[in-house]
């Protein structure tokens, strides 16, 4: 029985069925995605990447079919007329197979390899646009002076193209020799093998196209040579130049000249001479491509390497900085002095109110217990960031209460999941260095509806309906009001006025939707209305990806307040993994095999209306002029950011890793010292939750050497490779205008400067902590060191770690004590403050004069003088929190008389300190709260 009928109605009709079964299965989708960039106002670049996709597919699918009807008609051309009707015979079929029956089931297959081919290969659009919009990059290669952008945006695509052609070829002779096998035209008969000559010609064509595709590869080959790695070089070297560049070139050559042999076998039958011509090849072969290295590499270079690889190792290594964007470190010498005086901290008091106590880690689960509130709601991660506050410049914490992406057992139906439960709620935020009531931390943006401490942090609309972790699509603008924050033992509920998601305003909307997303209940819920909008692909990384595929993400969007609005920001990268004498990288996701890297756009998403911006951070990236090229709305100059995001733009942590990874060994440019790997560097380890791990970077706030601004940074210190002693740091500023500028401060080689692990170690042999934090460990808690920070300040460096305490009951860490290290003193204390006054030698920071400036008073030196026998309000206050940590240490201990003497003192100290407090601070001072808007969506 034949698989396609004989009737051409019938085959019309089932022409017909494929046809709509192709549009069900590609139509919905491509339609969908188009309302979705429309509404985003993008329908320019759907349209640039669709027509793409499809004029590569047509014209792959169309040359794929040509060759292989081609072939296919040839092939059945030559059946011999007894093999259809054995074959019938020997099947009993009903209906003896025809050659006219044969050839529509090869053409049949033809078109099911080529729809296969083409389909595989449309994945290139990316690889084409690049290829036709390609920019120069300004620089040439060491070898064959082609600019650096041939090898970024035009090799690869050329390099696709001829594996295209290989493989065609390739699955062109498997298919043809499968068929020929099949039709008993290759095979032994009677013990001879055989091979008919009209066979052989046929053959011997695709045998032709194959190695036409090969010499293709050995001839770009000479290219890819210089982005191997291997012996003391990534990238072409001594035996690379000398040896295997000139081996490609006769490969090139032996490769053709077979092809010829062959092309003369097709019209004279000369088996031995193609015999022999093979056999050559194949010495060739090895001869040239490994032989010849491997004598030249055993016997030259590997007694002299240094001095015949060095030309080669300073080509890897300037083009190894270049590609990761480290050409322009600034590199400054830090003294690393150890006379910190009590003046330099008073000079830099900001840094030290911006020494971030809470460790992110931790804070997530305080945020979790005290602030999410309810079960529908939860935080993800926990992101530093700087904000202009009525006290100044400072670093907070901030976290997104999001909505969960399951919802509790019993409420988790359809209206639930679409309808009501919409949306998260407003933000939580505190200080990095503030510390609250029971060792929590001080809330800046709390609660639900949310109130912010201060104006710069409040919004009018807390809704978010785009967040990292939006699990479904969402049905807005309904019949059916939203879920918005409870309200004492009754709930809230509003619907939703922004313009975020595609309008389901016609019945044909919400059936395509329906079927595209498998769920009918879409067409058949009574719930909506003309105004209804239907929110989709709402996570951040998602919608930013859906838009530019083409781009890679970091992996951590950030959560900012603004203008009294929300937004995320994503950093978006161009990278490639074709960028010569590039070392790749290794052991980092998403990132593994790329050999260039830049973070050239800022992408904007607004969480109420989901709005998507791109802003061009880095315009002198070859690889975003193309595609601005491609796509000429899509990007915007920073320039036009709004003012207050742009204050928020951060250098990306990502992007700071992977150039750390490449600068702790290409910081040295010296071929000679590079070699020999004289002063590698690496990060440092740190001992958190009872283990060392490799330590992160952080966010911090600090004056660089020689500069008086206040600078949000981040940065890491950097330790010799298989040492603890710190040998620099390195700071990634972010604001403007020095934004992206990467400053490495190296430190005296002469002098041992503590690293962290060696601070780790230092406090593990201070014998009071060591024994304070053992006794809190077996006391039903456990004691948690958090993030190890250092703080570079006035060319001198101070170590600070918090500690924290978790109950095994509630997991709510508590910040109970801060250690700070400086030269050969270690002092764990209550608060940051009292910590530095020990290992400093004397008292740096006042409490009055805190007071004085938190009542905007002067300060005691300005102003009054405690009377000669009046009680220095000071050491009142010192005591009463003396005794008060004392109290605290006594209830964790079970120890309930000292709890109750200290208490007693406690309450003694208090009332003897309350008139002078009272003094000091007016009543009229609090400030007040600014509630946010709850109800206003």
């Amino acid at each position: 029985m034949s698989l396609i009928p004989k009737s051409r109605a019938a085959q019309v009709v089932l022409g017909i069925v494929g046809l709509v079964l192709t549009l069900l299965l590609f139509a919905p989708g491509l339609f969908v995605e188009y309302l979705w960039m429309s509404e985003l106002g993008y329908e320019g670049v759907y349209w640039t990447i669709l027509v793409t996709q499809i004029s590569l597919f047509s014209v792959v699918i169309l040359l794929a079919a040509v060759y292989f009807v081609v072939n296919f008609r040839v092939l059945v051309n030559r059946l011999p007329p007894s093999w259809a009707a054995n074959f019938g015979q020997e099947g009993q079929s009903s209906a003896p197979i025809t050659r006219d029956r044969v050839r529509r089931l090869a053409y049949t297959i033809g078109g099911v390899l080529s729809l296969l081919f083409a389909a595989g290969f449309a994945g290139q659009w990316d690889g084409l646009l690049r290829y036709l919009y390609a920019v120069p990059y300004g620089q040439t290669d060491p070898v064959y002076g082609l600019d650096l952008s041939f090898y970024m945006l035009e090799l690869p695509f050329v390099q696709a193209l001829q594996s295209g052609l290989v493989g065609l070829a390739f699955l062109g002779l498997l298919t043809l020799v499968t068929g020929y096998i099949l039709a008993g035209q290759i095979g032994v008969d009677n013990g001879q093998f055989q091979l008919p000559m009209p066979v052989v010609k046929h053959l011997g064509v695709n045998v032709i196209i194959l190695l036409i595709g090969w010499a293709w590869g050995f001839y770009l080959d000479r290219y890819e040579v210089l982005m191997e790695g291997g012996g003391a070089v990534f990238g072409a070297g001594y035996t690379d130049i000398h040896v295997t560049i000139p081996a490609l070139w006769v490969m090139v050559f032996a490769t053709m000249l077979l092809a010829l042999l062959v092309g003369v076998n097709l019209y004279q039958r000369r088996l031995r001479v193609l015999g022999l011509g093979v056999a050559a090849y194949v010495v060739t072969l090895v001869i040239a491509m490994i032989v010849a290295p491997t004598v030249v590499n055993q016997f030259t270079v590997t007694p002299n390497e240094l001095s015949v690889e060095e030309p080669y190792l300073e080509d890897n290594i300037r083009l190894t900085r270049e590609a990761y964007g480290l050409s322009d470190v600034t590199e400054r010498s830090y003294p690393a002095r150890a006379n910190l005086t009590p003046e330099d901290i008073t000079a830099n008091r900001e840094t030290i109110k911006n020494i971030r106590l809470w460790d992110p880690r931790l804070l997530i689960d305080t945020y979790s217990q005290l602030q999410q509130i309810r079960l529908y709601y939860e935080f993800q991660n926990v992101d530093v960031d700087r904000y202009q506050l009525e006290d100044g410049y400072r670093q907070v914490m901030l976290s997104a209460r999001e909505l969960t992406g399951s919802l509790p057992q019993g409420s988790n139906n359809w209206v639930n999941r679409h309808l009501q439960f919409t949306h998260g709620y407003g933000a939580v935020a505190n200080l990095v260095a503030r510390e609250g009531t029971e060792g929590s931390p001080e809330f800046l943006v709390k609660d639900l509806p949310p109130v912010a401490e201060d104006s710069a942090l409040a919004v009018d609309q807390p809704a978010i309906y785009y967040s990292e972790t939006a699990s479904t699509y969402r049905l807005v603008s309904t019949n059916e009001k939203e879920f918005a924050f409870p309200q004492g033992d009754d709930n809230v509920y509003v619907s939703y006025k922004g313009e975020g998601g595609v309008l389901l305003d016609a019945f044909w909307k919400e059936a395509l939707f329906a079927y595209y997303l498998g769920d009918f209940n879409i067409l058949l819920s009574d719930y909506l209305n003309d105004s209804s909008r239907i929110q989709i692909w709402n996570r951040v990384q998602e919608r930013v990806r859906k838009i530019t595929p083409f781009l890679k993400l970091d992996r951590d969007p950030y959560f900012i307040l603004n203008d009294r609005r929300q937004y995320w920001m994503q950093d978006v990268y161009t990278t490639t993994q074709s960028f010569p004498y590039s070392e790749p990288i290794r052991g980092f996701g998403q990132y593994n095999g790329i050999r260039y890297i830049r973070n050239p756009v800022k992408a904007v998403i607004d969480a109420y209306e989901g709005d998507v911006s791109f802003y061009i951070s880095d315009p002198d990236d070859p690889l975003i002029q193309t595609y601005q090229k491609i796509f000429p709305s899509l990007f915007q100059p920073l320039g036009q950011m709004p003012e207050g995001l742009r204050s928020h733009v951060r250098y990306p942590q990502d992007m700071f890793e992977i150039q750390i990874e490449r600068y702790r060994r290409y910081h040295m440019q010296n071929a000679r010292v590079f070699y020999n790997n004289e002063d590698l560097w690496t990060r440092p380890r740190e001992q958190y939750d009872e283990n060392q791990r490799i330590m992160e970077p952080y966010y911090i706030m600090s004056k660089l050497p020689g500069d008086d601004q206040l600078q949000f940074m981040l940065m890491t210190p950097m330790t010799p490779d298989n040492r603890d002693n710190m040998i620099a740091w390195v700071a990634a500023q972010s604001d403007e205008p020095n934004y992206g500028n990467l400053v490495v401060y190296k430190l005296p080689k002469e002098k041992l400067i503590y690293g962290p692990n060696q601070i780790e170690s230092r406090i593990d042999q201070n014998p009071e902590i060591s024994q304070l934090l053992s006794l809190w460990d077996q006391q039903g808690s456990r004691v948690v060191r958090g993030n190890l920070i250092v703080v570079p300040i006035e060319e001198s460096f101070l170590y600070v770690e918090p500690i924290y305490l978790i109950a095994e009951n509630l997991k709510i860490p508590q910040l109970r004590r801060v250690i700070v290290a400086y030269g050969e003193n270690v002092a764990m204390e209550v608060s940051l403050r009292e910590a530095l006054n020990v290992v400093l030698g004397r008292e740096i920071l006042r409490v009055q004069d805190d007071i004085a400036e938190a009542a905007d008073l002067p300060s005691p030196a300005q102003g009054r003088q405690p009377a000669p026998g009046e009680p220095d309000a000071v050491e009142e206050l010192r005591e009463a929190r003396s005794l008060l940590q004392e109290a605290r240490d006594a209830l964790q201990e079970g120890d309930f008389a000292r709890f109750g003497d200290r208490l007693d003192a406690l309450e003694s100290v208090l009332d003897r300190g309350v008139s002078d407090a009272e003094s000091l601070v007016p009543t009229d001072t609090t400030a007040a709260a600014v509630p946010q808007a709850g109800t206003s969506e």
